[in-house]
C-alpha cells in the first residue's frame, strides 16, 4: 500500500459579505424606475389636497361673511371675522379679501348694497404656483353672491 497525499481543497476564507457593485447598480435602477413612477403621482395629490384645504377656507370665510353682513350691515375684513388662514394653506396661496360697495351695477335694486370678493391664487415658487390649470385664470374667487369662479375648478 503507498501513500498517496489527498488533493487539498481549495482554501475557504470566511463568507465574503456585502453587494457586488452590479447587484447595487440593478437596486438603483430599480430605485430609480419606482420614483419616477411615484413622485408625479404624490405631485398631483399635494396639488388636489391643496385646492381642497383652500376651496373650504373660502367658503368658510364666505359663510362668516354672510354672518358678519346680516348684525352690521357690511362685510368685513379676515380680522373682523375673527379668522386666521390655516398656515398650510397660506403657506402655498396668497388669498385676498376686497370689501366695498357696489356703485358700478345697472340694476338700481343693487345699487349701495355691500360687496365682498375673496381670491385665492398659488404663490410663486411652491407647489401651487400657476394654479389652477395652464390656460385657465390664475386664480380662484367666490363673491358675494356665492359665484365661484372658474367655474371647472369648484
Amino acid at each position: 500500500m503507498t501513500y498517496q497525499a489527498r488533493p487539498q481543497a481549495a482554501k475557504r476564507g470566511p463568507p465574503t459579505r456585502g453587494f457586488t457593485l452590479v447587484e447595487l447598480l440593478i437596486a438603483m435602477l430599480v430605485l430609480g424606475i419606482l420614483l419616477s413612477i411615484a413622485l408625479p403621482g404624490y405631485k398631483d395629490y399635494m396639488i388636489r389636497a391643496n385646492k381642497s384645504a383652500v376651496k373650504a377656507v373660502m367658503l368658510e370665510v364666505s359663510s362668516r361673511q354672510e354672518q358678519f353682513v346680516m348684525t352690521t350691515g357690511a362685510y368685513g375684513s379676515l380680522a373682523q371675522l375673527n379668522y386666521t388662514v390655516p398656515s398650510e394653506v397660506s403657506a402655498v396661496f396668497d388669498i385676498t379679501l376686497t370689501t366695498g360697495t357696489n356703485s358700478g351695477s345697472t340694476v338700481t335694486a343693487l345699487q349701495g348694497l355691500p360687496t365682498f370678493t375673496l381670491t385665492a391664487s398659488g404663490k410663486a415658487g411652491t407647489i401651487q404656483a400657476g394654479y389652477p390649470a395652464a390656460g385657465a385664470t390664475t386664480q380662484l374667487s367666490i363673491n358675494q353672491f356665492g359665484l365661484k369662479l372658474p367655474l371647472n375648478e369648484w
